[in-house]
């Protein structure tokens, strides 16, 4: 009989007795990894700089990827093998976006440790989910959360970086050619109200009278930022309002001569 109760699980038990089982399992687990995975990024370390850039250059060509859908441009077969190693030169964010994970993470990680070991009632309840099975083990679990994280991370900027490049709320160019291109039959050697898409070595995406364009490096001459209307619109109001003081005046002396 006294085996058959210390056999019993514990998360049958009241609260008052139960004791975490799991979870004390999962962390001893997880900490013996990464101490293992420790020593060997210590004994390599230059493949943490190595890890972390593929990674980053993974999301970085996500972006680029989701970002041409939106314009409903396929871009798989103008890129090359040097546009994913730059990648995550090309878009910053997602360096950004790969250590703000990591810190979430870690973070996550030690705050939930925390609140195991004050709050007794939360770690029996969360203790269920650390139950690893033989058909979904917990590291499958935190593979697809890595995963999902990358994808996420990488577009969820994408649609509003595109919508306002759609509605010309973007920085405006005048792209200069070196070989005049023939849109509909005319020679064009100057591109005016050019919105920026995105760049890989070899081409420079861009957003022209409602099209996407597709302009090779060799062939731009110069790439000129165009002032927006609105820094314009400040000096002329000035003249305005000067114009209409000078108006008023006038006027006013004109009265009292009268």
């Amino acid at each position: 009989m006294d085996e058959l109760k210390q056999m019993k699980d514990t998360a049958d038990l009241p609260a008052e007795v139960a004791v975490p089982r799991y979870g004390q399992q999962m962390d001893q687990q997880t900490d013996a990894e990464l101490r293992n995975l420790g020593r060997f990024f210590l004994k390599h370390p230059s493949l943490v700089l190595t890890c972390g850039y593929l990674i980053a250059s993974v999301m970085g060509l996500i972006f680029t990827l989701s970002l041409l859908d939106e314009f409903e441009f396929h871009v798989l077969p103008y890129l090359e093998l040097t546009d994913f190693l730059l990648a995550a030169i090309a878009h910053p964010k997602t360096i950004l976006n790969l250590i703000i994970g990591i810190v979430s993470v870690v973070f996550t990680v030690w705050f939930e440790r925390k609140c195991r070991k004050k709050y007794l009632k939360y770690a029996l309840w969360i203790d269920k989910s650390y139950r690893s099975t033989s058909f979904l083990p917990n590291w499958i679990w935190g593979a697809f959360a890595f995963v999902f994280y990358l994808y996420f991370a990488s577009t969820v900027q994408v649609p509003k970086i595109a919508q306002a490049i759609k509605n010309h709320q973007t920085e405006h160019y005048q792209l200069s050619l070196i070989y005049p291109i023939e849109p509909g039959g005319k020679e064009i050697r100057q591109l005016n109200e050019v919105q920026m898409i995105t760049r890989t070595v070899s081409y420079l995406w861009i957003y022209h009278q409602g099209q996407v364009k597709l302009i090779p490096h060799a062939n731009v001459a110069a790439l000129i930022p165009v002032l927006l209307k609105k820094s314009n619109e400040k000096p002329d109001l000035k003249i305005t309002e000067k114009a209409v003081d000078k108006a008023d005046k006038a006027a006013t002396t004109d009265k009292a001569k009268h």
